[in-house]
């Protein structure tokens, strides 16, 4: 037969195994929660991180833009300062036939 505090020491034993469970099924819970939280944290960053590739192409895009436009209107500037260049030489050879006595009209 047991001993007589025997069924009494089973209880305890009964009452914390189902603490242990209670705790063990909280601690499982939180886990759960904390996993779920960091995989709503990771969803979230690699949205940020698609925004954020997003915005970088974006940007690259209007960077080469605005260089190509630099490079079209360095161009264009130069064609003008050739051209002012030219005109700056006819109105010189006018003004220098006008004073040297060409002026045949």
């Amino acid at each position: 037969m047991l001993p007589p505090d025997a069924e009494e020491r089973f209880r305890r034993i009964e009452d914390a195994q189902i603490v242990t469970a209670e705790l063990q099924r909280r601690a499982e819970a939180r886990a759960k929660d904390d996993i779920e939280r960091l995989e709503a944290i990771q969803n979230a960053m690699a949205q940020w991180m698609n925004k954020m590739a997003d915005r970088q192409d974006e940007y690259e895009s209007k960077l080469n833009i605005l260089v190509n436009t630099q490079i079209r209107d360095e161009a264009e500037t130069q064609k003008l300062r050739e051209i002012v260049a030219e005109l700056s030489r006819t109105v010189d050879r006018f003004l220098k036939a006008r004073t040297n006595g060409g002026g045949s009209g």
